[in-house]
């Protein structure tokens, strides 16, 4: 991996918190209009509600669609999320980033095999990113699979996600079976910001 990469990994990790990414730094003003004119012109296309979402994460238009229609518009995007990680595509992966938290039931499970299996690191690290934003304590036993990925930026993501289950308190519990794990990340990780994302981290679960 260049130079350039490992930088622009760390940059998006830690601007990333804000729930925005590095990109809508970079790009502020013009990349929230083209996001919130993608996110619409796929809710049209798909034929979801335009304005937010119900408490479930989803809309009756989506809930009517068969199956194999879900699954093939889950494909499409996550294709689309892996071409525009991978290209710097900063406008796009700011509108996908917003259809996922919109819509996590529909997004999760295939979220979490990209974060687990993708074979590009910087496909991994955002989706581990991603799903930490969504604050599933059904994800605690994928995070702590992770702390242990060769890539640093997909374990600093993994101990992050981790933190998020406690500061969230309903996932408080599940994410404390992971306490022992973070502990040795804190301890032991060969790379000083994933230690500090476990440290941090257990501050919140402690």
């Amino acid at each position: 991996m260049s130079r350039g990469d490992k930088r622009w990994i760390i940059t998006g990790s830690l601007v990333a918190l804000t729930g925005l990414g590095i990109f809508a730094l970079q790009h502020r003003s013009h990349s929230r209009r083209v996001a919130a004119d993608e996110e619409a012109a796929a809710a049209r296309s798909r034929g979801l509600a335009s304005g937010p979402l119900g408490p479930s994460g989803s809309s009756n238009a989506a809930e009517a669609r068969s199956p194999a229609e879900l699954k093939r518009d889950v494909d499409g995007d996550m294709s689309r999320w892996r071409t525009a990680v991978v290209v710097k595509d900063a406008e796009t992966v700011v509108a996908l980033d917003l259809t996922f938290r919109q819509l996590p039931d529909l997004y999760t499970d295939a979220l979490a095999k990209s974060a687990e299996t993708e074979a590009n690191e910087r496909v991994r690290a955002f989706s581990t990113r991603v799903l930490g934003k969504l604050k599933r304590p059904d994800q605690e036993p994928l995070y702590e699979r992770l702390l242990t990925d060769k890539s640093v930026y997909v374990r600093q993501n993994a101990a992050w996600a981790l933190g998020e289950l406690g500061a969230a308190g309903g996932g408080r519990v599940a994410a404390e079976h992971a306490v022992p794990e973070l502990r040795h990340v804190r301890a032991r990780d060969p790379a000083n910001e994933v230690r500090l994302a476990a440290k941090d981290a257990l501050n919140k679960l402690e």
